[in-house]
């Protein structure tokens, strides 16, 4: 039988994108686990591309209810079994809302803060577990995949 690989939505600051795609890229090659980045993975989200590149300003031409209906469409998958959150500093009301969807909709919530705010009460009260590292995380979902 083959069994289908484990999914999370990935989300993160844009301003953090590059450095949280990077890391992104080297963990699912260390650990098997698909990370669904709304930045890089979704071949309708075309704006990213274009800022990377210069030739667009951040939120340019950008139809709202569209990508935040696909983003919590994402969230809402059955393959998904919940987010991958980073809040690092970077500010990203994206990825708070992100978070507050997928506890509406019963999905793990891991939360990565490394901004010192793990105790913050809205914090802990949408996230399934709070790590303070990159590392971290990943040592619990690779340790928990074994048992």
């Amino acid at each position: 039988m083959n069994k289908k690989k484990e999914e999370y939505y990935l989300a993160h600051p844009f301003d953090s994108r590059k450095q949280i795609r990077d890391w992104e890229l080297g963990f699912e090659k260390r650990t098997g686990i698909s990370l669904l980045n709304p930045f890089y993975d979704d071949s309708r989200r075309t704006d990213v591309e274009k800022i990377d590149a210069g030739r667009n300003e951040r939120y340019e031409k950008l139809d709202e209810k569209e990508l935040v209906e696909r983003d919590i469409g994402h969230i809402k998958q059955k393959s998904v079994k919940g987010i991958i959150a980073f809040v690092n500093g970077d500010l990203s009301y994206g990825t708070i809302q992100e978070m507050v969807y997928a506890k509406s909709y019963n999905k793990l919530v891991y939360s990565v803060i490394s901004n010192g705010h793990e105790n913050h009460p809205w914090l802990k009260y949408h996230s399934t577990k709070i790590f303070k590292s990159k590392d971290e995380l990943e040592t619990f979902l690779t340790s928990a995949r074994k048992d």
